[in-house]
Order: structure tokens, then C-alpha cells, then sequence
């Protein structure tokens, strides 16, 4: 891993000095006399494609917990007040100006992946160098850029589709493609690269690459936001009963922990890992995301569950002590209680809570902390969903019951903490086994159990567009509760964000807006 570390501090100069998006300048169009010649020239590109999803103050993890959960009943924006962060505010009450800063900075980050990724692509095939390892390459590449057109295009719809490095002349002249032909690149990608090696048999240095089973879950993952629950089950299967690359942790509270970083349950994660105390290669996402008031701590307090949430879990469910912080929590090593006064539900975020004692000697943005993007129970409660859409119902619980087993075997008392506020008490009976085979009444129980098991990681969004409830949901929400998030939402509108102003304005209207903005 010390080479790719390397790698990707040579890169942060040369790949991170533009500020525009989709038309930024090809690194590969512009230099190809002197760049892109060689093995190690395609490896180096590489690496700046995979930094592209964790550039210093730029983080797309952040972006991604913003979006697909400060949007939803899961989160509240948090911060300081409504001002604080205001165009995520924005975004959760669903008064979204075409010139959104958090709009735009989605599709800036993935369009610097996608141009990153199609010089790989490009240009490994006439590299000098080992054939089989620039193939691999460029099947990383086109991993990652199916991953960056998935993120777009279940968020804008219809996108412009570059596939090859363009001038920024050309890209500006490119209207939107149809979501259609976009899906149909991304899965043209994801079958390419599902001949990657499998989840441990890349080396110690590449063992955050990505990998077949990666490629197949966000093939998966297309597919399920499609509908096409056929397409979603065999490759599913794949996955779970064939490739056999992943398996639950035995506890749900390991996958916080430093011992569990890139373990058997993890399909993606982005690498947070730092070799040197004075680099910039770590995370700010977790101190965006802490209590404001603790002492060793004294973040922004964003990303805030929701009472909602909180009530969604049964009461005795151990999951609770690592979605939830609350006042009154104190972590070994600290000498004062979390204090979360400040938040609008009282909770924060465990999930990006780092105990004072890990983080000791480092700078407070830029914490060695990994991003857990996709987990293997994730991959299971897919599988138990198209299954039971399949007419499937009896395979179907045997998939979300393993989930809600390890659930129920997990550890309510965690590790991390010398004093916790909230203690379940679990019983033979916590968590029951789920019996109904009745098609509606499986379908609610497994949209339940992936909103437990994954709570505040970032896929609520993604979950409720393509379950078409997005609407419905949020505005219950707001009614419930009486509050202006979810209220304004519009089915005619909100399913999509808006094109980034900008981006209409310098493709001379080429670009066209999605509707009602």
C-alpha cells in the first residue's frame, strides 16, 4: 500500500489544479507527447482517478452522506443553524436553485473521475508494458467510471456520455445523452471489468483496488434502480452463491473498528490511510460530522439522525448502539461525556465518530479514517428483495434473515465507549426471524431492514428513488412531524436535481434543464 500512497501524494499536484468540471482540461489529450507512454505513466493515471473520490476538501464521501441522506427521513442537515451549510438545507427541503453549490459539486467530482478514467481507458491498450497488467488497469478504470455515471445518472437523469478524452471545446459542444444509453456504457463497463481479481488477491500495496465483486455489485445496483429484478438475480447469485468473495462480520459493530478496515464484509471502501502524520491523505468527512462540544472533538455537527430513524429500529435491536450517539456517551480514554445539546434530534452520527484516543497526533481534518461505501449485507438484502419481487419469498428469507441474525448476535454493548446512554436489553426474542411469505408484506419488511442496517451510509436516497416512494415518504415525513423537509417535495420534480447552471451556461444552452427548475 506504501507505493499507491506515494503515488497519489505525486498526483494530488499534477490531477487537482483545475476548478472547472465537465469540460476541465484532459490531462491525456494535452500531454500525450511526453505522458501515457508507459506502464508506470497508465498506473500513475490511475491512482489520480482513485483520487479523485478523496480529494482534500473536496471529498465525495461527503457530498455522497449530504445527498443521499440529509434528503431523507434519515438525516438532518445539523450544523450551527439553517444558514450553516445552507445549500444542504436547501437540498433537504427541497428548494433547490439550479445554482445549488452542493448540486454542482456532485458533478464536478464525478466528472473529474469519469475524464481521469477515460485516459486509462484510452490509452493503456498502446502502452509499453506488461499487457495483462494494463488491461487490468483499464478495467479498474472502467470500474470507477461506471461507478461516477451510476451516481450521475440516478441523480440528473439524462448526461452528457464521454467516453474517450475530448478538448474542452468538444465536451462543451455535447448535449445530454438519454439515461438509457448511459446505463447501457455503465453496463458495458461493469461486465469489462468484472474479470478483475477477486476481493484478496490483489497484493498488500493494491488492497483497496476495486474488484470483480465490486463490479458486479454496481452492476447489481443498476439494475435493481431499473427494476430489472431478472438481471439483478443472476448476477446476485454470482455474488452470494458462486464468486463466494464476502461474508458477514460476526458482529455489525466490527465494521467501525480500525481491526475491520477492508475486512471480509467490505465491497468498497475508500482508502483513508495515512503513512506520514504531515500528508494530506487522510479524512475531514468525520469531523464535519461530530459533536460540537466535546472537548478532542468539536466538529460541525452535520449529518444528524433523525427521532424517525431512531424509531424505526425495535427497541432491544443492538444495531441502535452503533448507528446512534447520545448525550450522557463517554469513549474509553475521554474525560468528558458526549454532549450533543446542539443537535436538532439529540443524536450524532456513530458511524463517523472516531473515539479522541484514535485520532490523537493527527490533524483533526485529515483523520486516517476509512469510508465504508458498500457492505456485503447491502449485497444481501438486494438479493432478498429481487428474490421476493421474483415471486421468490421463501429463498427471499433466508437472505434478510442472516442480516437480522448477525443483528441479533451483535454485541449491544460497544467497545469503544466506558459509559453509554441508551442500553437494549436482548433477548431470545429480540429480532425474530422474519416468517411471512406474503409478497407486499416481505417487500415493506426488507425495505425496513435495509434502512436499519444502513442507516446514515448514504444509500437512503438511492433506495427510496427507486423504490418510487421518494415523494410519499418524505412527505409523510413532513407531515408527521410537522416541518418543512419533505414538505415542498414535487413528484414532477424532485426525483432529479437540476443541472448545474454553469454548466447550461458555458455549454451555450447545448445542455438542456430537468423539469420544473
Amino acid at each position: 500500500m506504501k507505493n499507491t500512497s506515494i503515488a497519489f501524494i505525486c498526483l494530488v499536484f499534477i490531477f487537482t489544479g483545475y476548478g472547472c468540471s465537465l469540460d476541465e482540461p484532459s490531462y491525456g489529450k494535452t500531454t500525450t507527447e511526453n505522458f501515457f507512454q508507459k506502464e508506470s505513466d497508465i498506473k500513475y493515471a490511475l491512482t489520480g482517478a482513485y483520487l479523485q473520490l478523496r480529494n482534500t476538501w473536496n471529498e465525495y464521501a461527503l457530498n455522497f452522506y449530504f445527498i443521499g441522506d440529509c434528503t431523507t427521513d434519515d438525516a438532518l442537515k445539523g450544523g450551527s443553524g439553517d444558514g450553516d451549510r445552507a445549500e444542504v438545507q436547501a437540498l433537504s427541503n427541497f428548494i433547490v436553485y439550479t445554482t445549488n453549490g452542493e448540486v454542482g459539486r456532485r458533478w464536478e467530482i464525478l466528472y473529474r473521475l469519469i475524464n481521469r478514467c477515460n485516459d486509462v481507458i484510452y490509452y493503456a491498450p498502446d502502452a509499453v508494458g506488461d499487457k495483462e497488467l494494463l488491461t487490468r488497469y483499464a478495467n479498474e478504470a472502467k470500474a470507477l467510471r461506471a461507478f461516477g455515471y451510476y451516481s450521475l445518472v440516478t441523480t440528473f437523469g439524462d448526461i452528457p456520455l464521454i467516453t474517450q478524452p475530448m478538448l474542452p471545446s468538444e465536451i462543451l459542444q455535447l448535449p445530454r445523452t438519454s439515461a438509457a444509453e448511459v446505463y447501457k456504457q455503465i453496463e458495458q463497463d461493469l461486465l469489462d471489468a468484472s474479470n478483475l481479481p477477486a476481493k484478496g488477491r490483489y497484493g498488500a500495496e493494491d488492497a483497496y483496488r476495486v474488484t470483480r465483486g465490486f463490479a458486479k455489485v454496481m452492476l447489481i445496483k443498476s439494475y435493481m434502480f431499473r427494476g430489472d429484478f431478472i438481471q439483478a438475480e443472476k448476477y446476485l447469485r454470482e455474488v452470494v452463491e458462486v464468486d463466494n468473495d464476502y461474508q458477514l462480520l460476526p458482529d455489525y459493530g466490527f465494521n467501525w473498528t480500525e481491526a475491520y478496515e477492508n475486512g471480509s464484509e467490505s465491497v468498497f471502501e475508500i482508502a483513508n490511510k495515512m503513512y506520514d502524520k504531515n500528508i494530506a491523505t487522510g479524512s475531514n468527512v468525520p469531523h464535519f460530522f461530530t459533536s460540537r462540544r466535546v472537548s478532542g472533538y468539536q466538529g460541525y455537527g452535520f449529518h444528524v439522525p433523525t427521532q424517525d430513524l431512531f424509531d424505526a429500529y425495535d427497541a432491544d435491536d443492538p444495531r441502535i448502539t452503533y448507528v446512534f450517539t447520545q448525550t450522557g456517551d463517554r469513549y474509553v480514554g475521554d474525560t468528558e461525556d458526549q454532549d450533543n445539546s446542539e443537535s436538532q434530534s439529540g443524536y450524532h452520527d456513530y458511524k463517523m465518530t472516531i473515539p479522541r484516543i484514535e485520532k490523537q497526533g493527527y490533524d483533526v481534518w485529515m483523520t486516517p479514517y476509512n469510508i465504508r461505501m458498500i457492505r456485503y449485507s447491502d449485497v444481501l438484502l438486494l438479493f432478498a428483495e429481487a428474490l421476493n419481487e421474483n415471486g421468490k419469498a421463501n429463498e427471499a428469507l433466508q437472505y434478510v434473515n442472516m442480516v437480522r441474525e448477525r443483528a441479533r448476535k451483535t454485541n449491544p454493548v460497544d467497545p469503544k465507549r466506558e459509559k453509554q446512554a441508551y442500553m437494549q436489553t436482548v433477548t431470545e426474542n429480540t429480532l425474530p426471524s422474519l416468517t411471512t411469505t406474503n409478497q407486499s408484506e416481505l417487500r415493506e419488511a426488507i425495505w425496513n431492514e435495509r434502512r436499519c442496517e444502513l442507516a446514515m451510509e448514504g444509500w437512503r436516497r438511492d433506495d427510496l428513488m427507486r423504490q418510487k416512494r421518494f415523494g410519499e415518504v418524505m412527505k409523510a415525513y413532513a407531515k408527521k412531524y410537522d416541518t418543512s423537509k419533505g414538505a415542498n417535495f414535487d413528484d414532477s420534480r424532485d426525483y432529479l436535481l437540476p443541472i448545474p447552471q454553469g454548466e447550461i451556461d458555458k455549454s451555450n444552452n447545448a445542455l438542456s434543464q430537468n423539469p420544473n427548475y
